[in-house]
């Protein structure tokens, strides 16, 4: 019983320990920027983020997407986030993504420029 209740305390503090994680990265000119959720650059070097507990992914176009949670790519190319803020996403063995909660498209209008 205790181990049970233990183990459920992990995976919930592992699905929530990247809500207020921050991300910085370089823009394209060399300058650091940061963002209050997960940043990635666009093809010609801009940096996005997600807000905060968000991911953001470059689809196959190069544009960056982000989610309310973190996103992965399936096997088409596109990006999908989970829709619970700080919820993980992976692409499975069939490459389909798999989310905690839901799964949602991922949207450039969930980005923000980083500053």
């Amino acid at each position: 019983m205790k181990i049970s209740s233990l183990i459920v305390c992990c995976l919930t503090l592992a699905a929530f320990g990247h809500v207020s994680a921050a991300d910085c990265v370089k823009n394209q000119y060399g300058a650091v920027v940061c963002g209050k959720g997960q940043c990635a650059t666009d093809q010609y070097g801009k940096v996005f983020c997600a807000k905060e507990g968000g991911g953001a992914l470059r689809d196959r176009e190069g544009n960056v997407r982000c989610g309310l949670g973190f996103c992965a790519t399936d096997d088409n190319g596109q990006v999908h986030c989970s829709t619970t803020p700080g919820g993980s996403a992976a692409t499975d063995s069939y490459g389909k993504v798999k989310c905690l909660g839901t799964c949602q498209a991922a949207s450039q209008r969930l980005c923000e420029v980083a500053r």
